[in-house]
């Protein structure tokens, strides 16, 4: 009977099945850091762990000493204070602020270090610096202590 067509063979249902479920896990996979990107934004700064709490609170502390010794100045104060909050976030929000702007700062859901962030600016950079640092401590504290 070589002179008989055989017709094709015809693909199993469970593979057309297994290669859609394929590819919408594949989709599912690819957004997955955009679905926890955008969570993460919208649920802003998450609770801080208590010891990280308390180291920086001790940071902040030793940098008030060093002020009130006269060790540092104003300008001095607000520049390490600005540098530490940062730190802050990194840790206790796991966000990389290191070099972010205000608006970065805001996008990613950390407002209350920009709040911060901006009034330690005034410190550092106006050419009117305030005359005692207490009201950039309260503000780093506050940070510290509220979020």
């Amino acid at each position: 009977m070589p002179g008989e067509l055989i017709p094709p063979l015809g693909a199993s249902d469970f593979w057309v099945a297994a290669a859609v479920f394929g590819v919408l896990i594949a989709v599912l996979v690819g957004f997955l850091p955009l679905i926890g990107h955008l969570r993460g934004r919208a649920a802003g700064p998450r609770t801080v762990p208590v010891h990280v709490r308390s180291r920086y609170g001790s940071l902040i502390d030793a940098i008030e000493e060093r002020y009130a010794n006269g060790d540092l100045t104003t300008k001095a104060t607000a520049q390490e204070l600005s540098a530490l909050l940062r730190d802050f976030a990194a840790e206790a929000w796991g966000a990389s602020a290191k070099h972010m702007t205000q608006r970065e700062m805001r996008e990613a859901g950390i407002a209350p270090l920009a709040d911060a962030v901006a009034r330690l600016y005034t410190a550092e950079f106006e050419r009117d610096v305030p005359e005692t640092a207490a009201e950039e401590l309260r503000v780093a504290r506050e940070v510290i202590t509220r979020w």
